[in-house]
């Protein structure tokens, strides 16, 4: 009995997924490889953080600059 719930609580925490979330600051694409550049709010002392995600054409034409974009 001891193992099974130790199994299934291994299970549930395996199915959560965190997702990293951020505004869309920028988009561009460069060779036919389309991007997003996110903000993500950072702490008060060093401010935004910035970082690219590529993207494909469908996703990249679906959000606009200022839109929140979650990455799986």
């Amino acid at each position: 009995m001891k193992e099974l719930l130790i199994f299934f609580i291994l299970f549930i925490f395996s199915c959560t997924s965190k997702k990293d979330c951020g505004d869309i600051a920028q988009k561009f694409n460069v060779d036919g490889i389309y991007y997003f550049a996110l903000t993500a709010f950072g702490a008060a002392d060093i401010g935004d953080i910035y970082g690219d995600v590529e993207v494909s054409k469908e996703v990249y034409e679906a959000f606009n600059i200022g839109e929140q974009y979650c990455i799986n």
